[in-house]
C-alpha cells in the first residue's frame, strides 16, 4: 500500500513537470508561431511582388504572364476573399531535413520583368528584416534566385517545388553545424533548426514567383527564463498537492487498511481480545467495510463460543441417558433377572431413548431455525397453539405480528408448553406498539432463575423431563428478527416480554 501511495504521488508530481520538461510541446508552439508569422510575411511580400511585376508588365507592353497555371481548386482558394491556414509543421511528426543547400547553378537567368523589380523587393526586405528578423529570398517562376550574383535555382527543394505548384511549402531544416552536433536537448530547445516557408506569388491565376522565407524559432530557454516565476509556482503547487494527496491517502486509506489487516491476522491467530471497532476508518466505504469485518469477527467468535457451550451441554445432557441405557442393557443380560425388574429396565431404556431423541430434535430445530430467513408477517390468531386445558386470551384479537406464520406457531407452542409444565391454565398475550407480552398464571420463577431461563439446557423441571432448550429455540427464532425474549418479575405466574425493532413492524415493511 505504501508503494501505491508513493507511485500515485510521483505520478501526480510528474504530470505537470513532464508537461514542462517534454519540451517538444513547447517547441511546437514556437514552430507554429514562427510558421504563421512567415506565412503572414509571405502574403505581404507576395502582394508587393505581384503588384510590382504587374506594373512592370504594363510598362513592357502587357506581355503574357509566365508560370504555372493554377488548377480549378487552387484558383478558388487563392481567389477567395479570405484565406485561413492550418499549421503545416509538427516536430513530433515531421523529420528535420538537412541543412538547406545553396542554389543549384544553372545557365538560365531571370526574365527582364523579374530583374526590373529586384531592387525594390530587396529594399523592402532589408527594411522589414530589421523587425521581422526573417531571411527572405525572391524567386521567379522557375525557382531562380533574383538576387544571386550568379544564376542559381532552388526549384528542386521540397518546399520551393510545392510553392511553384500553387501551394505553401513548409519544412524544418537543420541549421549549419547543428545537424551533427546538436543533441536531443538542443533539438527540444528549438535552437538547432530553422523554419522554411515558400509562399507562391500569384497573378492572373499563374505562379509568377516565390517568396522564400526562413527564421529560427524563439528559444524555449528564453521563454522559460521569462516565465521562471510561473514555473516555480506550478512546481511548488504540484509538490504541495502531491504531499497533501499522499498524506490523505496514508491517513484515509493506507492506515485503516493496515489496521484491518492486523485485526484479521490477530483473528486468524485466535486473538479475540481486541475485536472492538477501529477508532479511525478514513472514508465511509472503509468504515462500512471495517464495521462489517469487526462484526463478522464478533459473530464468528460468539458462534464459536456458542458451539463450544452447546457441545459441553449436549455432552453433559446426553451422558445421563447414555449411562442409564448402558447400565440397563448390562442388567438385562442377566438371565436370572425377575420379570418385574426386566420390565422396569425396558421402561428405563424407552424413557431415556425418548429423552435423547427429544434433545437431538430440539438441537436440530435450533440449528435449522437459525438458518431460516424472516417470513411475511401473519395474524396472531393463526399462530396460537392447540393446548387442551389452557385458556388463551389475546389483545387485540386481530393483531398482526412481525413474525412469519411458522415462526409464530413455534414460539407460542414452546411458551404454551412451558406454561402448562408450570401448572398454568390461562395464557394471556398482549400486543401493544412494538412490544409483545406473554403472561400465564402458573408457578412462575424464582428471582435467581430469571436471568438464566434463556440459557441452553438450563431448566427448573429437569426431574419432570425438561430439557432447557424450549426458550433457546424461541431465542433462535427471534434472533432472525433482531430481538430476543426477556423474563420479567411478576407477582403471579411467568411474564415474558419481546420488544421488536421499529423497522420490523408490519406497517414498516416493504
Amino acid at each position: 500500500m505504501s508503494l501505491v501511495v508513493l507511485v500515485v504521488c510521483c505520478v501526480m508530481f510528474a504530470v505537470p513537470v513532464t508537461a514542462i520538461l517534454i519540451l517538444k510541446l513547447g517547441v511546437n508552439r514556437f514552430i507554429h508561431e514562427t510558421e504563421q508569422s512567415l506565412i503572414q510575411q509571405g502574403a505581404i511580400y507576395s502582394s508587393a511582388y505581384a503588384a510590382a511585376f504587374e506594373e512592370a508588365t504594363r510598362e513592357t507592353g502587357g506581355e503574357k504572364m509566365p508560370g504555372y497555371y493554377l488548377p480549378p481548386q487552387k484558383r478558388v482558394f487563392w481567389n477567395a476573399r479570405a484565406r485561413t491556414f492550418q499549421p503545416l509543421l509538427d516536430l513530433r511528426r515531421d523529420t528535420v531535413l538537412p541543412v538547406r543547400p545553396g542554389a543549384k547553378p544553372v545557365v538560365l537567368t531571370p526574365g527582364p520583368r523579374h530583374l526590373a523589380i529586384t531592387t525594390d523587393l530587396e529594399l523592402l526586405s532589408n527594411r522589414a528584416r530589421r523587425t521581422t528578423l526573417s531571411n527572405v529570398l525572391f524567386l521567379d517562376h522557375k525557382g531562380l534566385d533574383l538576387h544571386a550574383d550568379t544564376p542559381g535555382s532552388f526549384a528542386e527543394l521540397t518546399e520551393v517545388n510545392e510553392a511553384l505548384n500553387g501551394g505553401i511549402g513548409a519544412v524544418l531544416r537543420w541549421r549549419s553545424g547543428a545537424e551533427t552536433s546538436s543533441s536531443f536537448i538542443r533539438l527540444n530547445r528549438g535552437t538547432g533548426f530553422r523554419v522554411f516557408v515558400a509562399y507562391p506569388v500569384i497573378s492572373e491565376n499563374r505562379v509568377i514567383g516565390v517568396v522564400y522565407l526562413s527564421r529560427t524559432p524563439d528559444e524555449l530557454g528564453a521563454y522559460l527564463s521569462e516565465e521562471w516565476l510561473s514555473i516555480i509556482v506550478v512546481a511548488a503547487v504540484t509538490a504541495i498537492g502531491a504531499a497533501v494527496l499522499g498524506a490523505l491517502l496514508v491517513r484515509q486509506v493506507s492506515r485503516p487498511i493496515m489496521d484491518l489487516r492486523n485485526r484479521a491476522r490477530a483473528l486468524a491467530r485466535g486473538d479475540l481480545e481486541n475485536l472492538e471497532h477501529l477508532h479511525r476508518y478514513g472514508t465511509r466505504e472503509l468504515a462500512q467495510l471495517g464495521d462489517a469485518v469487526v462484526s463478522m469477527a464478533k459473530t464468528l467468535s460468539e458462534r464459536s463460543t456458542e458451539i463450544s457451550t452447546y457441545t459441553t451441554h449436549v455432552t453433559h445432557e446426553l451422558k445421563a441417558p447414555v449411562t442409564a441405557i448402558i447400565s440397563a442393557s448390562e442388567l438385562l443380560e442377566e438371565s436370572s433377572l425377575p420379570d418385574a425388574s426386566r420390565r422396569q429396565l425396558l421402561e428405563t431404556l424407552k424413557v431415556q431413548g425418548q429423552r435423547m431423541e427429544k434433545l437431538l430434535n430440539q438441537l436440530r430445530d435450533i440449528t435449522r431455525l437459525r438458518q431460516q430467513m424472516r417470513g411475511t408477517p401473519a395474524k396472531l390468531v393463526d399462530m396460537l397453539p392447540d393446548s387442551p386445558g389452557l385458556r388463551i386470551i389475546t389483545t387485540p384479537v386481530d393483531a398482526i405480528l412481525p413474525l412469519s406464520l411458522i415462526h409464530g406457531q413455534t414460539v407460542f407452542a414452546h411458551l404454551a408448553q412451558n406454561a402448562v409444565g408450570h401448572g398454568a391454565d390461562q395464557f394471556r398475550i398482549v400486543w401493544r406498539d412494538n412490544v409483545l407480552e406473554i403472561q400465564d398464571n402458573g408457578e412462575g420463577f424464582e428471582d435467581k432463575d430469571m436471568k438464566r431461563l434463556t440459557e441452553p439446557f438450563y431448566t427448573t423441571r429437569r426431574d419432570n423431563g425438561g430439557t432447557g432448550l424450549g426458550l433457546s429455540v424461541v431465542n433462535a427464532i427471534l434472533e432472525r428478527y433482531d430481538t430476543q425474549i426477556e423474563a420479567l418479575p411478576s407477582p403471579g405466574g411467568a411474564l415474558f416480554r419481546i420488544a421488536f425493532p421499529i423497522d420490523g413492524l408490519p406497517e414498516n415493511r416493504t
